[in-house]
């Protein structure tokens, strides 16, 4: 009995956190069924083991009141009901990464049934990208529309694969050498994968995970010190590999370069933040600021309001979110809200310089190889000057947190 209640408290939720990739593939719907299930899971085996100091730490303090402002916010700004239950809900999230740190140290088996689990699905979205790229095809013989020449994620029509490579790559990365650290053959071994990815990134057409990948890269070459070779020979392979591609077929150096420099106005008379459609948004969701300046709009309100003659820029202005974190932060939860993330954001980049100078100046890594690949993976989240998804968004949320619970637990030790 006691080997059962073992399995089904600690080994089922360390499953459900191994196969999160996968089910991220899948869809919102399975991905976030597995967070509420580990969440449960580990606020059982906190209460059967009568030890809730699991709890008291500082990252779950500083969640906490930002989880406390946001739901308050929700009921001051409400609107309608998806306000107050993506607020409440959002609790999930900070209990998730805990969770993830608790039963990685209850199994630390997890990271290699996950590095096993990221090979299976880079593996699938590698041969279904380029099967859509030279084919036309997916994986399962249906024809796909490459008329944006955009590729489409696996097993739905969104447009997201390379937003899910070039987030999660960097903690695959991670993880394959914190496993092999000992390995390097493997790991060169492995760089084929690597390469392929950044490739697919780059013909996915995202011009943003292709920025992210590009940044996560260069981060990671600067600050790692055993695999530093290893991590630039497979960039500079990958730049040879989309150069050459480009040289045949222009598509998707036309989207990722050539539209980019259009859409900024490069050379035109007028510059664009981003595009002319991104800085509609930024302007509508400026004004939300300034009518709204401490507490913003409401969390998930910018929908609502962008429509509105007093906030309305154009035809453009008006979309689900400001497709800017920090933005979003700014008008839909004010200067409070905005403050969590500028101060995650500078304590991030004191942190790296603190790295960075022992790096430099005495020969000593104040983080280890492993840490660097899943603080990349963080910096992309925090990253201000770039368009990003909607911040309460639970499909990217998850990625969002997912790394951070891996840091957490490698920082304990």
């Amino acid at each position: 009995m006691l080997n059962l209640k073992e399995k089904v408290l600690v080994s089922f939720p360390s499953i459900l956190i191994s196969f999160l990739p996968l089910f991220l593939i899948s869809g919102p719907f399975l991905s976030d069924l597995s967070v509420v299930l580990v969440c449960i899971f580990f606020i059982l085996n906190l209460k059967i083991n009568n030890n809730f100091d699991f709890l008291n730490n500082t990252f779950f303090k500083i969640f906490l009141i930002f989880f406390f402002y946001i739901v308050i916010n929700s009921f001051f700004k409400f609107y309608d009901f998806n306000n107050i239950r993506s607020s409440v809900s959002y609790l999930r999230f900070g209990i998730f990464t805990l969770a993830v740190v608790y039963f990685l140290d209850k199994r630390p088996i997890i990271l290699e049934w996950l590095f096993k689990v990221f090979i299976f699905c880079f593996l699938i979205l590698i041969i279904d990208g380029y099967i859509q790229y030279f084919f036309k095809i997916n994986i399962f013989g249906k024809e796909v529309d490459l008329g944006s020449r955009r590729i489409m994620f696996f097993l739905n029509d969104e447009y997201i694969l390379g937003s899910f490579l070039s987030r999660l790559y960097p903690v695959f990365l991670g993880i394959t050498f914190y496993l092999y650290k000992d390995n390097k053959k493997f790991i060169i071994l492995l760089s084929i994968i690597f390469v392929l990815v950044e490739t697919l990134i780059f013909l996915s057409g995202e011009r943003v995970a292709f920025f992210f990948n590009t940044l996560s890269a260069l981060f990671i070459i600067l600050m790692i010190k055993n695999f530093k070779k290893i991590r630039l020979i497979t960039l500079l392979l990958s730049f040879i590999a989309i150069i050459f591609i480009s040289y045949f077929d222009n598509s998707a150096k036309n989207r990722i370069w050539d539209e980019t420099i259009d859409q900024i106005g490069i050379n035109s008379s007028k510059l664009n933040i981003f595009s002319e459609t991104h800085e509609a948004h930024y302007n509508s969701a400026y004004r939300m600021f300034l009518d709204n300046k401490v507490f913003g709009i409401g969390i998930r309100n910018f929908r609502n309001f962008c429509s509105d003659p007093k906030y309305k820029i154009d035809d453009t202005s008006c979309s689900t979110h400001p497709h800017n974190t920090y933005i979003q932060l700014l008008s839909e939860t004010g200067i409070i809200g905005l403050s969590f993330g500028l101060i995650l954001f500078f304590y991030f980049v004191f942190k790296m310089l603190i790295h960075l100078r022992g790096a430099l100046f005495n020969g000593k890594y104040f983080f280890k190889d492993y840490e660097i690949c899943l603080l990349s993976a963080i910096l992309i989240t925090i990253w201000p000057i770039s368009p990003s998804g909607n911040f309460f968004n639970n499909w990217l949320s998850i990625i969002y947190y997912f790394p951070l619970g891996f840091f957490i637990m490698e920082s304990k030790k």
